[in-house]
């Protein structure tokens, strides 16, 4: 194994070990979580993915040795498959924010590893398939998974309204 490969296995185990900000009591928020837009008022509110302790503790392992492996395979930049996530995210979300087509969606992004993760609420199955083919053509997205609900939502007798 090369030099500067040992160095990056290093320093990406370095990082694993970090702590992460606490993002609510007991619970980690990993990966980069924003809402894009908020037109669709009777759209619920979703909630930002979060981990215990002890989730985070199992994703830590997998997710540095999915970075070491892509790393090491050239498949990836070294240092981790996750390193850009912040940055595909803001430019994912503000790519939908900038476009008129979805000022009446509400519309929450996460992004793990290049995925996109698409929620929230849009009008329409033309405008669903229209936000996803938006956010398939930003840069650094490998892939997207649209979890967008169409339509106005309505709660069933068990569910809060």
């Amino acid at each position: 194994m090369r030099m500067p490969a040992l160095r990056s296995l290093a320093l990406l185990a370095a990082a694993a070990a970090l702590p992460l900000p606490l993002f609510a009591a007991d619970t980690y928020q990993l990966d980069p979580f924003e809402q894009a837009t908020a037109g669709f008022a009777a759209c619920p509110t979703v909630a930002a993915p979060t981990l215990t302790p002890e989730q985070m503790r199992a994703q830590a392992h997998s997710r540095v040795e999915r970075g070491t492996s892509c790393c090491l395979a050239g498949t990836c930049e070294c240092g981790g498959s996750y390193k850009h996530d912040p940055e595909i995210n803001a430019h994912v979300a503000a790519a939908i924010r900038n476009d008129p087509r979805f000022r009446d969606a509400s519309v929450w992004i996460t992004t793990t590893r290049k995925f996109v993760t698409l929620q929230g609420c849009v009008r329409t199955t033309a405008q669903r398939r229209a936000l996803e083919r938006l956010v398939r053509r930003q840069p650094d997205v490998a892939l997207v998974w649209n979890e967008t609900t169409v339509g106005p939502v309505r709660h069933g007798p068990l569910q809060a309204k």
